[in-house]
């Protein structure tokens, strides 16, 4: 026993181990601390897509989409109208359908969502009243988003996270793989296998305002294929076709049987990102996937026309 308390008196005056325990105790809190986020904010589903409140200024509540794909906030020209902006004319942009949108730019916004509040610098005014969406939505949370902040989407909790890009640090064992940022677009790269055997790595933008599944033309090579109508969003609907991939993967993820249109724009669409808890961190490259019970639901087969 005396030799046992003269070993500890001998350890506890090292100078190495006095140094590995104030280390490891300044740096515990850290360890231990989740990141503490800017607001979260709950969403209301409309098919696959997800519908949030917010606030323009000091305007009441509004409903909005939240649209990955939009590459800026959008408004419908009523609605900026009614908020008194000062509206000035831009060209025409494009959209999931065919033909040019016309769009026009208002002057600089603030948008409060979950508490936190959002700079948009030059939002987008386009007519929404023909887009298949309801007409309590006044318009989609668009690229401002997902670009400054990170972004926790969480479809089982139904609700949207926003943290700080300057102090996040991610935890949990969650997947990790890159997220592109090229401009106002977000990307991931996925493999797809069509027909079964051959597979192709294809990067494919991430439009959480899209309820397909994986929108490519490689998909034309599918053992089974349908004329499909497609379009849904801005712009004209146009009839093209969708396929079978055998498997579509993600990360280490790998979903089978996948229908998907062929076109022309590759993307990602909600009916595969419903089934994870998706992190995006777009100021670090990074995007982190949680599988979800969804996971392996089967995706449906689209009607034929």
């Amino acid at each position: 026993m005396n030799d046992l308390r003269f070993a500890l008196r001998q350890l506890l005056k090292s100078p190495g181990f006095i140094a590995l325990t104030v280390m490891t105790l300044a740096l515990a809190p850290f360890a231990a601390a989740a990141p503490a986020p800017l607001g979260t904010v709950p969403f209301k589903r409309d098919g696959q897509l997800m519908l949030v409140e917010l606030r323009i200024g000091d305007a009441g509540p509004v409903s909005f989409f939240v649209d990955s794909g939009a590459s800026h906030t959008v408004f419908d020209s009523k609605f900026a109208q009614e908020l008194g902006l000062k509206i000035k004319s831009a060209p025409p942009t494009t959209g999931t359908g065919t033909g040019e949108v016309t769009k026009s730019h208002a002057e600089p916004v603030v948008m409060t969502l979950g508490g936190v509040k959002i700079d948009v610098p030059e939002p987008w005014v386009i007519d929404l009243s023909k887009a298949p969406m309801p007409a309590s939505v006044r318009g989609l949370v668009g690229a401002e988003l997902f670009k400054n902040y990170v972004v926790r989407m969480d479809p089982v909790q139904s609700t949207f996270t926003v943290f700080d890009p300057a102090s996040y640090q991610h935890q949990g064992d969650a997947a990790s793989l890159p997220l592109l940022v090229e401009g106002d677009k977000l990307f991931l790269e996925a493999e797809l296998e069509v027909p079964a055997g051959k597979k192709v790595t294809h990067k494919l933008r991430i439009d959480t305002g899209s309820e397909s599944s994986v929108n490519d033309e490689v998909v034309k090579e599918s053992a089974e294929v349908r004329t499909s109508t497609l379009g849904g969003g801005l712009g004209e609907q146009f009839q093209s076709y969708s396929g079978v991939f055998t498997s579509v993967k993600i990360g280490p993820y790998k979903i089978e049987h996948v229908w998907g249109p062929g076109g022309p724009r590759p993307a990602i669409g909600m009916e595969l990102l419903r089934r994870f808890i998706v992190t995006f961190d777009a100021p670090h490259g990074r995007m982190y996937l949680e599988p979800t019970p969804a996971l392996h639901d089967p995706v449906p087969t689209p009607p034929a026309s």
